[in-house]
């Protein structure tokens, strides 16, 4: 069954890579810096920072919130990307100092490589797993690309029902559903790099040498959750 799942006849991947286009990279976006680099350089304060829209931000529409209400954050990822595992303790971080923040994740599945990836994460998603994502990250960042050994082992380990999760992978018209939404939201927007992390639904965090740190990056969500 598991090598079943990874040959699933690409008619069904093609299904959302039908709607895929070919500008889509794992790109370093605006990223704080580490706690020692914070110490040993200098900062602009958050405080000083005049957040403009597309120089910090620009203004993206028709993102479903999946029930979520504001403050809210929407990530999408890829779980091969480099620059996406490397953002995940950033994430947490502002999770941690921003409590009353719901996540919403989703994954990119613009290009035909990363859709299977992102049937795993919507087929783990449905079936209320989603806590596996960090594991599933770090599995990723040790491996880059899955096998179906490495699935079938991760499955094992973290106690999943096989068969129920590949009979949603393969057959699951929701799984496919997210999956387009996803392709189609970052199409529309022009969301061309993952991570992307956009604040309420409405305002997409852009890189940009400002937000150096933590704090200024807070302060930029802060900022945006106030317009």
């Amino acid at each position: 069954m598991t090598a079943n799942f990874f040959a699933i006849n690409l008619a069904k991947l093609l299904i959302v890579a039908s709607l895929s286009w070919s500008l889509i990279a794992c790109s370093e976006p605006a990223k704080p810096a580490s706690s020692s680099e914070q110490t040993a350089a200098p900062q602009t304060r958050p405080a000083a920072l005049q957040f403009e829209q597309d120089v910090h931000y620009r203004l993206v529409d028709n993102i479903d919130p999946e029930h979520a209400k504001p403050p809210y954050l929407v990530q999408y990822f890829w779980f091969g990307c480099q620059h996406c595992q490397q953002f995940e303790p950033v994430l947490e971080a502002i999770m941690l100092r921003r409590p009353e923040l719901s996540l919403v994740r989703k994954h990119a599945a613009a290009v035909p490589h990363w859709q299977t990836d992102a049937r795993i994460f919507y087929s783990l998603q449905q079936m209320e797993l989603e806590h596996l994502t960090d594991p599933l990250f770090k599995l990723y960042e040790a491996k880059r690309q899955l096998t179906p050994l490495d699935l079938q082992q991760f499955l094992t380990s973290h106690q999943v029902d096989q068969a129920a999760f590949f009979e949603i992978a393969e057959n699951s018209e929701q799984v496919v559903s997210k999956m387009r939404r996803s392709v189609s939201e970052m199409q529309d927007n022009n969301i061309r790099g993952v991570p992307a992390l956009v604040v309420n639904g409405r305002y997409l965090i852009t890189p940009n040498a400002d937000i150096n740190n933590l704090d200024a990056y807070l302060a930029l969500i802060d900022y945006l959750q106030q317009k």
